[in-house]
């Protein structure tokens, strides 16, 4: 017997949304009405989506939210898996759609600086500062090569942790990365309002590089935790 093949999708967008409760409920009803599992965190900030299903239902399901929302053109990070990686369906509103203690914009993310996982590699072969910005648990499974962590136990730990820390140059081109970007693009509006010159981003994180370098060698080293029941890429 054949198992079947499930598609997990993730994607987030800044954007001003007004009506929260009245989203969430229309979304979670026609998610729900397709069989589709997962987590959608809602705040007026933006939406963050992470869910589980067939896959002509997961594209229905983009489709929806997209139109939802007036979302345009989104990267999304999708990969196919024989089995569900989700016990139920979520749909919540929060103060941020990830948690740092910083509200941003669209306007503020259209200034960040972003690289392919080929150009990734390039600025990565030329020293820059590569900083891991997820937690201590995460960068110990696994991460880039000479990445820096910041040892954090949460992202909202992360201003702190860069005012605090003694060993990044602001006129070094810093590199940062995380798991699907979302993280990366609170932390490099940080950075900025810090006085960090050059900040470069991985686009769609690291599980958009390892989608993209499956079956060659590789700058990242180990394991990716994930926030599902898949635990690690």
């Amino acid at each position: 017997m054949h198992k079947k093949i499930n598609t997990i999708i993730s994607f987030y967008k800044f954007i001003k949304v007004e009506d929260t409760n009245s989203l969430r409920h229309v979304i979670f009803d026609y998610l729900e009405e397709l069989g589709i599992l997962g987590t959608i965190l809602i705040a007026n900030e933006g939406i963050n989506v992470n869910l589980c299903g067939g896959s002509y239902e997961i594209e229905l399901s983009k489709k929806f939210i997209t139109e939802q929302l007036d979302l345009g053109l989104i990267h999304s990070n999708e990969s196919n898996i024989d089995y569900q990686a989700f016990s139920k369906l979520k749909v919540k509103i929060k103060k941020e759609i990830i948690k740092v203690g910083l509200k941003i914009s669209e306007n503020d993310i259209n200034k960040n600086e972003y690289l392919n996982p080929k150009q990734w590699d390039n600025l990565l072969d030329n020293k820059p500062i590569v900083l891991d910005t997820r937690n201590r648990f995460e960068y110990l499974l696994g991460t880039f090569e000479n990445a820096k962590s910041l040892d954090l136990d949460s992202f909202s730990d992360f201003k702190e942790k860069v005012i605090e820390s003694k060993r990044l140059d602001k006129k070094q081109d810093i590199a940062i990365f995380c798991t699907g970007g979302i993280r990366c693009e609170k932390a490099s509006v940080i950075l900025k309002n810090l006085g960090f010159e050059n900040v470069f981003q991985l686009k769609g994180g690291i599980i958009n590089y390892l989608n993209h370098n499956k079956n060659i060698d590789s700058k990242w080293k180990g394991d990716c935790f994930v926030f599902d029941d898949r635990i690690t890429l």
